[in-house]
């Protein structure tokens, strides 16, 4: 199981809750949407589980080894993980769409407008775990979880 999180705004209690459930879940693998990058590094060290981190727009100045996006393998399928701000997420998931379509990714993590979605469109899964610690539009602090089971891409949102 990989575990998606992000716009955890370094949120402390939020990111103890988090910890505690990825040392209790133990996934192969979480990944960090941005918002900001020192969160994901800060998990890496608390719960010793691989993961990957970009930086999000509150991540600011010269971050080493922090990208705007990355594309990274899991269980054979390829994933980008960005923030979404350059795509305009809040407004629309074209662009975002569009720039998967481009990489030929299977599936996009993103974050940025702190709002939980799991949907397919056009054979490629849109993925944004919502935000740890300001969520929005009625929503609480989340995460998600993706696995691959026979080779489709399955995940469910959840709450802290």
């Amino acid at each position: 199981m990989l575990l998606a999180l992000g716009d955890s705004h370094r949120n402390r209690i939020a990111l103890d809750k988090i910890a505690e459930l990825i040392g209790t879940e133990r996934p192969q693998l979480f990944v960090h949407t941005g918002d900001n990058f020192s969160d994901y590094k800060l998990l890496r060290k608390k719960t010793g589980i691989p993961g990957f981190g970009v930086r999000g727009n509150c991540d600011m100045g010269i971050i080493p080894g922090a990208k705007e996006e990355l594309i990274f393998s899991y269980a054979g399928k390829q994933i980008l993980l960005t923030h979404g701000h350059l795509y305009g997420v809040k407004y629309s998931l074209r662009d975002l769409h569009q720039r998967a379509e481009e990489l030929g990714v299977d599936a996009v993590i993103f974050g940025h407008s702190h709002v939980a979605l799991l949907e397919r469109a056009g054979g490629i899964w849109l993925i944004n775990p919502g935000s740890l610690s300001l969520p929005r539009r009625g929503s609480r602090p989340g995460f998600a979880r993706i696995w691959v089971d026979e080779g489709e891409i399955k995940g469910e949102l959840a709450t802290l």
